[in-house]
C-alpha cells in the first residue's frame, strides 16, 4: 500500500507541474500578443505622425510659393502703375 500511495502522490505532483507548465506558456503567450499589439499600435502612432508631419512641410512649402507669387505680382503692378 504504501509504494501505491507514494505513487500516486508522484503522479499527481507531476500533474501539478505540468498544469503549472501549461499555465506559464499560456501566461508568456498572452504576453507576447499584448506585446505585439502594442509594438504595432507605436508603429501605427509613429507612421501617423510621420504623414501629418510630411503633409504640413507641403503645405508650408506649398504656402511660402504662393505667398511669394502674390508679393512678386503686388511688386510687379507696383512698378508698371
Amino acid at each position: 500500500m504504501n509504494i501505491l500511495s507514494s505513487l500516486s502522490s508522484a503522479a499527481s505532483a507531476y500533474q501539478m507541474v505540468a498544469t503549472d507548465m501549461q499555465n506559464a506558456q499560456t501566461i508568456e503567450t498572452q504576453i507576447q500578443a499584448t506585446a505585439q499589439k502594442s509594438e504595432m499600435e507605436r508603429w501605427k502612432i509613429m507612421n501617423d505622425t510621420q504623414t501629418k508631419i510630411f503633409e504640413i512641410q507641403q503645405d508650408v512649402t506649398l504656402n511660402r510659393a504662393k505667398s511669394q507669387d502674390k508679393l512678386y505680382n503686388k511688386w510687379d503692378d507696383y512698378i508698371r502703375s
